[in-house]
């Protein structure tokens, strides 16, 4: 795997910002396409250097530059997908990267990933952790670390064995060699770690069973401390230890607090009780749990109420934080590393009309230094702000979303882009997708539908078994006569387009809407809801926790209409009710929806002798993570919207 990472492209050659375009010109489609010029950034851990990646002529840069003089060395890795990044020690960064693969062991295309090990004092030489190790079994996902070992610096990785256990290894980050750090069940999912690295704690599931328990570390072996029965799927998910060293776990619903919205818990170690909330918001769910590299230990959240917000247990984050934000006057600023000492740290902050910048700020100097962009070659208030909205369903519910015009006064020509999931959503400052498409003349709503995550539990089960026809698709359809109302959106030029769930929607807005839109664009899109529960199925087997959830979020509980509601909702038995143009890409390395739901929906289409543009993207992944594969999927759309609803619609 991971075939050619390559070093030795000049400096000379890396434009990690760039000439900034006029802000009064429309900037280019590639400048949108292309990857972040900086991303990922991490610091040293002696504050020294910091390691990022970059982006040149389309092809991810892996960069690691002295902070003193600013010379960089580079390495290619535009053949794998960079994931996160963490410093093992001073000189040896780790990059977990995957690569889409077809295996006859997994039924259809897969995400293989690992650990790589680059010594910076060595031109970045490079070797795959745990690559060959006599120590693993089958694995897909090698990728993962969870920390570092105080004891001797090796990276602590989970893996499964050969006999289907689920064990923590400890691999050597400098050259061959690893040991078992502790050994786990075939029932094992997670690891906890203290800040020493040693293992205290393990979380085990059993989709037989459907039982879920942690699993405490003593003297006479291992001890259940919390368990739940009757999950059909995992009800907590665990994060590590806390400054008091109990555990923090993420829980959907709390009894005890009587909670709609996902908070972090802190849990003893002795009792398995829920000793005190950590943080949880009324209105919104917790996303990341952020913790300390250099002690394990977890030290904060990350929430999205419009912005991805950062909230600090840790006193020193905590005061720091407060102490940027007050500075950076209304954006949105991170906290994204820090050096050992805390001597140093990089920062960035965004706006609605302005990519992420990322900043280096020396604690003793208190000086504050840009040291790049996520998009530098986009003019700094040259983009249309995205805004935070809410906008009336047809029952009188709030719908928040994100809306983005061009210049000038409406109505204008409008696309409607809901995202994928269903259980994500959006979040506020840069997006590459809807500000290119405001750059080109179109207002962009992003609906925040039933059925999205991030606003509490009954926001999203009030989508279970409404898709296609119902809450969820209703939400999306209001949000286009609202700006219709609301003078925005101009009713004849309308178009619905959206990528993998995202793209279900757009295929059910022109089978069940065809009036609302002019046009209809999709992408990796789900197509046949039974199709897609038979491939998990296939894929994970029948008592696997995913197929249950599957079937749950697509058809609810009513199992006495369970395929025909399945049926009802999928666009590709619907065909014949499409009479407005549509767009149909999708990647043939696609790992989470198949390819086939696709070519399905071609062949349905054109038996109907449909409008159809369909476009298959040879080593394209589900994400679009290369500048090559958003170049092909905007071009295309440009033309498309261009012809339908844009200057050259009829």
């Amino acid at each position: 795997m991971f075939r050619s990472v390559l070093t030795g492209l000049a400096a000379a050659i890396l434009a990690c910002g760039g000439n900034a375009v006029r802000a009064d010109a429309p900037p280019a489609l590639e400048l949108f396409a292309q990857m972040p010029n900086m991303d990922m950034v991490t610091l040293s851990p002696d504050g020294q250097r910091i390691a990022f990646l970059g982006n040149y002529e389309g092809r991810r840069i892996l960069i690691v530059r002295e902070l003193a003089n600013g010379e960089e060395q580079l390495a290619n890795v535009s053949e794998i997908r960079p994931e996160t990044m963490l410093w093992a020690n001073d000189r040896i960064l780790l990059l977990s990267a995957s690569e889409a693969t077809n295996t006859r062991r997994v039924h259809g295309v897969l995400d293989v990933s690992a650990v790589l090990a680059f010594d910076v004092e060595n031109g970045l030489e490079f070797r795959q952790l745990l690559r060959g190790s006599r120590r693993t079994g089958v694995n897909f996902r090698l990728g993962r670390v969870l920390g570092i070992s105080a004891e001797d610096g090796f990276v602590l990785i989970p893996a499964w064995d050969e006999g289907g256990n689920y064990d923590l290894l400890a691999a050597n980050p400098a050259r061959r060699g690893s040991r078992v750090e502790a050994g786990g069940s075939t029932i094992t999912r997670d690891w906890i770690i203290d800040r020493n690295g040693a293992a205290v704690a393990r979380v085990e599931y059993s989709n037989a069973r459907n039982t879920q328990r942690i699993m405490v570390r003593g003297n006479d072996g291992w001890t259940p401390i919390l368990e739940e029965d009757d999950a059909d799927r995992p009800v907590y998910s665990a994060w590590g230890l806390v400054e008091d060293g109990s555990l923090a776990i993420r829980v959907t619903y709390n009894r005890q607090d009587q909670a709609t919205t996902s908070g972090l818990y802190a849990v003893s170690l002795e009792t398995g009780a829920i000793t005190r909330r950590l943080f949880r918001d009324d209105d919104y769910d917790i996303g990341a749990v952020l913790t300390d590299p250099y002690t394990n230990l977890v030290v904060g959240i990350a929430y999205s109420d419009v912005f991805d917000e950062h909230v600090w247990f840790d006193e020193d984050l905590a005061a720091r934080q407060a102490m940027l934000d007050a500075g950076f006057g209304g954006k949105s600023v991170r906290i994204e590393s820090w050096s050992r000492d805390r001597s140093r740290f990089v920062i960035s902050a965004e706006a609605e009309d302005q990519p992420r910048v990322y900043y280096l700020y020396d604690v003793a100097s208190r000086n504050v230094q840009a040291i790049g962009s996520a998009y530098g070659n986009l003019a700094l208030g040259g983009l249309r702000p995205r805004l935070h909205i809410h906008y009336p369903a047809r029952d009188g519910t709030e719908i928040p979303g994100y809306l983005t015009t061009p210049d000038g006064d409406g109505p204008f020509p409008t696309v409607i882009l809901p995202h994928g999931g269903p259980a994500s959503r959006d979040t506020g400052g840069f997006d590459y997708l809807a500000h290119f498409l405001a750059s080109r003349g179109y207002a962009v709503l992003q609906p925040e539908f039933r059925g999205s995550d991030g606003y509490g539990r009954e926001w999203e089960v009030a989508g279970y078994g409404e898709w296609g026809t119902g809450l969820m698709q209703h939400d999306v359809s209001d949000g286009a006569l609202a700006l219709i109302q609301a003078n925005i959106a101009d009713p004849d030029r309308i178009c619905i387009v959206g990528s993998s769930y995202g793209g279900y929607a757009a295929l059910a807005g022109a089978s069940f809407t065809p009036d609302l839109y002019r046009c209809a664009a999709a992408i990796a899109p789900v197509t046949d809801l039974q199709g897609l529960i038979r491939y998990d199925r296939d894929r994970h087997g029948n008592l696997h926790w995913t197929v249950a959830y599957w079937d749950e979020v697509m058809h609810g509980v009513d199992e006495a209409r369970r395929a025909a509601r399945l049926r009802a909702a999928s666009p590709v038995h619907h065909a014949d009710r499409i009479h407005i143009p549509v767009l149909l890409m999708h990647g043939r390395d696609d790992s989470v929806v198949p390819i086939e739901q696709s070519r399905d929906m071609r062949d349905a289409l054109r038996r109907n002798r449909a409008d159809l543009d369909y476009i298959e993207m040879p080593g394209t992944d589900h994400w679009l993570t290369s500048s090559e594969m958003r170049t092909q999927v905007l071009t295309e759309l440009e033309r498309f919207l261009g012809e339908h609803i844009g200057d050259g619609a009829n």
